[in-house]
């Protein structure tokens, strides 16, 4: 069985370094980009063969909310979690604009807590409800 494979997306290098590592210690593959244009670009090339969309939602250029619309409208079936320092109503966000979002984590999380979502994401058919540290 291949990894699965998260594009991980945020435009704090530090985020995406630490999330990264904790990421591919639990045995995932991790694709990264540092804003939603750079990663619509990469998952255009990659014919949306990821897993899993783990994106912040407020970034310059594109943000997440934006680009888990763009990539849903083009790959249905890849899943979204987001994560954000700010505080985001999920349920609201899916009556405007379904997407197949599997959740949110409140930064700053800990480990598991980020961890048990994305496997949550991974595991189950169905939409999970949000997700906070």
């Amino acid at each position: 069985m291949r990894p699965k494979t998260i594009l991980l997306v945020d435009d704090e290098e530090t985020v995406r370094t630490y999330v990264k590592a904790l990421l591919r210690n639990d045995g995932f593959e991790i694709l990264e980009a540092s804003d939603g244009l750079e990663a619509l670009e990469s998952i255009k090339q990659l014919r949306g063969s990821i897993d899993l969309l783990l994106t912040d939602v407020r970034m310059p250029r594109m943000d997440g909310l934006a680009l888990a619309h763009a990539v849903t409208d083009m790959f249905p079936e890849i899943p979204v979690l987001f994560i954000s320092g700010y505080s985001l109503d999920i349920d609201a966000e899916k009556s405007r604009h379904p997407t197949k979002n599997c959740g949110f984590v409140q930064k700053p999380f800990f480990p598991k807590v980020l961890l048990d979502a994305v496997r949550k994401c991974l595991d189950s058919p169905k939409q999970v409800s949000g997700t906070t540290a």
